[in-house]
């Protein structure tokens, strides 16, 4: 728009009822709109304390306030059951339309989306970033008979129901499928298998340090701190290389189990909620992970720096939950 000059906007002025002159001189000064930011911030954790949702939200919110990529408090809410059933149907039925809100994600919710324990799908909300990832293993005490993955290998060649595990998320879902890719990898059956299922890793390790599982097929982040006290022994990583942080770890690729099972962290939005609000969020992701305080945490979980962002993001997520789809069928999980 022309901008009116000196000489011409008495004239406008004079000829304009006073509501209207004022709002004119209003527009011919005002500064651009405030960009959209939510009033009140939270992140939804679907599972219990402890976990990897658990972690993506406390990170997160820790750093997006820290580093000032969101000016208001964000709250972290935990929400378990049914490995992501319970919060995406709480977020679709109650929180449609809050833009203020963001939930936790990974391959879990994949499953629990292929195994059909949810009736709702990533096209039922709003999938935002996948903002890093990370490898899942076998960990056992540090005590444990088995030394190697070799010993454990050999334990499930013997007896299939020898070894029992501990997982936190619900069978058929992430941590079970670790532990059935590996049995169909060394060629036993992954339907005999002993899996325990806890709401979340942080309840897996305490079964695990308690002697209540031989062993836990967790993710390494949930692991780290008891790795760093000595307390648990990685027999190996679901990998083809080793991780960035824990360089000492072995994988599953170098004792000769050519399976490999990366795990992406994200988060997604609930339904409705406006493109000014996707936008700020995604903005505000990508600040985050830009940041030294981002980077300072993500290698202190032993995270990998992967993010993606908008339609690559929505596609990948897609993808994989038909490609989980024909994995469940093949592991004996699901006709």
């Amino acid at each position: 728009m022309r901008r009116l000059s000196k000489d011409l906007f008495p004239t406008y002025r004079a000829r304009l009822p006073l509501a209207a002159a004022a709002a004119l001189a209003l527009a011919a000064g005002a500064s651009p709109a405030r960009a959209w930011e939510p009033d009140k911030a939270e992140c939804i954790a679907p599972a219990n304390p402890g976990g990897g949702w658990d972690t993506i939200c406390r990170v997160t919110s820790g750093v997006l306030q820290k580093t000032g990529a969101i000016k208001t408090p964000m709250y972290v809410t935990n929400m378990p059951g049914g490995s992501g059933a319970v919060a995406i149907a709480n977020v679709i039925a109650k929180r449609k339309g809050d833009g203020g809100v963001i939930v936790a994600a990974s391959n879990s919710l994949t499953f629990t989306m292929a195994m059909k324990r949810t009736p709702h799908g990533y096209g039922d909300v709003i999938p935002l970033a996948q903002i890093a990832a990370e490898y899942g293993g076998f960990f056992v005490n540090a005590d444990s008979k088995l030394k190697t993955l070799g010993d454990l290998v050999a334990a499930l060649r013997a007896n299939p129901s020898s070894v029992s595990f501990a997982g936190g998320s619900a069978p058929g879902s992430l941590d079970h499928i670790k532990l059935a890719l590996l049995a169909k990898a060394v060629g036993v059956d992954p339907t005999k298998l002993v899996y325990v299922p806890f709401q979340g890793g942080g309840e897996a390790i305490t079964a695990l340090l308690g002697g209540h599982a031989d062993a836990a097929a967790i993710d390494l982040a949930e692991a780290a701190p008891q790795l760093e006290a000595g307390k648990i022994r990685c027999l190996g990583l679901m990998s083809d290389k080793r991780s960035s942080k824990f360089k000492d770890l072995p994988t599953t690729y170098e004792q000769g189990v050519k399976v490999s099972f990366p795990i992406w962290r994200g988060v997604y939005m609930a339904p409705g909620a406006s493109p000014e609000a996707v936008a700020f969020w995604s903005r505000a992701l990508q600040k985050m992970t830009s940041t030294p305080e981002w980077n300072a945490e993500r290698e202190k979980l032993a995270w990998e720096p992967t993010q993606r962002y908008g339609d690559e993001f929505k596609q990948f997520v897609k993808d994989e939950q038909a490609r989980y789809e024909a994995l469940l069928k093949e592991l004996g999980f699901q006709k």
